[in-house]
């Protein structure tokens, strides 16, 4: 199963793992809100509220009527004009508040159309006086008596902010007339309490929604549920839907670190991870992409000085093989040309010359077994702190042929490292870089120092003709040589001292001419040398001509 499958089924249980307690929770929640809602002592309660409203409006209805008969008592048979209604009104309510006010109409036949269809005994008020308008402000009234035997006639509003009552004197064959003459009639009205109405509206319409939760509470419990389940589904549909998109990116990163681990095990050793990426995995990308390099200089090392290790064993036994016989053919050319005694010019000279041609020979054949002994023999290394910088100005004045700058970036700190092998690396870069511009030319040289890391970074540039192409490699194998009588084991005894400091040297071609040489150097120091002392005291014994 691939990376991939694994973290989406992970993802999936643990979605759904809460799923269905989370559902029978859910489920049993709504039931029992529902319940606590609609419990009895709510129902209770909004009942008590109504039947106390409805007490209260009866018992306002009950003393205005009982009000109204008392004042019309009061007024008897006196045709009131409207001072006298009032007067009345005012003995006989005092403060009780249960009548507000009263109209007196004159005019049996004036009444006038309206906004409402007002009943009958009405009409006759809304021409003559602006306060019924005022009343019933467009809203319309309902009866409650309207055909009683003394003349009273009780109407409310719909909204039941209004109570009115009209007295009329014809219905109670009471005589309608005062001393100007004409019918009358008086409204009497009292105004119900605003507050007290919307309270007991909003008592009923509590009443009616309690009603309706009861009756519909268990599929408004449903109703309620299947959202959620339909959220809950659609939740998980995404997060299935994020879990195949973060399982991609979690996976892909460790499929190409598989691919990577794998290539690098089959040999190659220049393969990256060439993508971004933050947090762990871009961390983790780097740490390989760093573990690589690392190997792959590693690796270089260890060739290197495998190669260089063959190359010195060979270099031992070549030189071993050529000295042996080095001295016998001397002395054997030196005792040939000492034992003439002839009189011969003409063979004698040949004598001399060939004697002298021979010993030539055999001095460059010593020289060169001198060189193989310096080569196949390991410097001791005898490192200690000092300043590269410093040791760099030294050998440069050395040179006064040669145009040197030396720059220095940032602070290089003393290190460790063996200043006599480090010299020699020196020398043979500045013989090279004269010897090849030459005497007709300026020598220029650019040296650059600097710290990279844990690293002490060297690099020497020269205005010569630069690099054979295609050889920056092999330049440092030994033998190797473009100068008429090179040995071709300069740049290999660099490359022996470099390795042997845990260091790594390269070189290429720059632009507009010349070669670069790069040293980089551990500011740890050189490792512990590996060849035993009783060792390199035999290589030298072996090597002493």
């Amino acid at each position: 199963m691939s990376i991939r499958s694994r973290l989406v089924i992970m993802c999936l249980v643990v979605a759904l793992l809460p799923a269905v307690p989370l559902t029978f929770l859910v489920r049993s929640l709504l039931e029992r809100s529902f319940d606590l809602g609609l419990n009895p002592t709510v129902e209770n309660a909004l009942q008590s509220g109504l039947a106390v409203s409805r007490a209260h409006l009866e018992e306002a209805r009950g003393t205005f009527r009982l009000h109204v008969q008392r004042v019309v008592s009061a007024i008897g048979e006196s045709r009131p004009d409207s001072a006298d209604a009032a007067a009345a009104l005012s003995q006989v309510v005092g403060e009780s508040h249960a009548i507000d006010g009263l109209i007196v109409s004159r005019r049996g036949n004036g009444e006038t159309g309206g906004k409402l269809e007002l009943p009958a005994e009405l009409r006759p008020f809304q021409g003559q006086s602006h306060v019924l308008d005022r009343l019933l402000a467009g809203v319309p009234v309902e009866s409650r008596d309207e055909h009683s035997r003394m003349g009273y006639a009780f109407y409310e509003t719909i909204d039941h902010s209004k109570l009115l009552a009209v007295w009329n004197p014809a219905v109670a064959h009471i005589p309608p007339h005062n001393a100007q003459g004409g019918p009358y009639r008086i409204l009497f009205y009292r105004l119900i309490d605003t507050q007290f109405l919307a309270d007991a509206d909003a008592l009923l319409e509590g009443r009616q929604i309690f009603a309706e939760l009861r009756l519909t509470q268990r599929s408004l419990a449903r109703s309620f549920f299947y959202p959620f389940l339909i959220i809950y589904g659609g939740c998980l549909l995404l997060a299935l839907g994020l879990a195949l998109f973060m399982a991609e990116r979690l996976a892909e990163p460790i499929r190409k670190l598989a691919r990577g681990a794998n290539a690098v095990a089959s040999g190659d050793w220049r393969y990256r991870l060439d993508f971004k990426a933050g947090g762990e995995t871009g961390r983790m990308v780097s740490a390989f992409n760093e573990m690589v390099s690392r190997l792959e200089s590693q690796r270089r090392r260890l060739t290197d000085m495998e190669k260089m290790a063959s190359w010195r064993e060979m270099a031992r036994r070549l030189a071993h093989e050529i000295k042996n016989p080095l001295l016998p053919i001397r002395l054997t050319i030196e005792e040939l040309r000492a034992r003439y005694d002839g009189d011969d010019f003409r063979y004698r000279s040949m004598l001399e010359e060939s004697t002298r041609v021979v010993g030539d020979e055999l001095d460059t054949l010593q020289a060169l077994v001198k060189e193989f002994s310096a080569f196949a023999r390991l410097p001791e290394m005898k490192s200690r702190t000092d300043s590269l910088e410093n040791l760099v100005r030294d050998i440069a004045r050395m040179y006064p042929r040669a145009e040197a700058s030396i720059v220095t970036k940032g602070q290089v700190r003393d290190f460790r490292f063996d200043p006599d092998q480090l010299r020699r690396v020196l020398v043979n870069f500045f013989d090279n870089a004269v010897s090849v511009v030459g005497d007709d030319h300026r020598c220029a040289i650019d040296i650059t120092l600097e710290e990279t890391g844990d690293e002490a970074v060297l690099t020497f540039g020269d205005n010569g003709p630069g690099l054979p192409p295609g050889k920056n490699e092999e330049i440092f194998e030994p033998y190797f040589t473009t100068r008429k009588g090179g040995t071709g084991l300069g740049l290999a005894v660099v490359k022996n001292i470099v390795l042997l400091h845990g260091g790594a040297v390269r070189a290429w071609n720059r632009e507009g001419g010349g070669a670069v040489f790069e040293i980089r150097l551990p500011l740890a120091g050189p490792a512990a040398a590996s060849v035993p002392e009783n060792e390199n005291q035999e290589r030298r014994d072996d090597f002493n001509p």
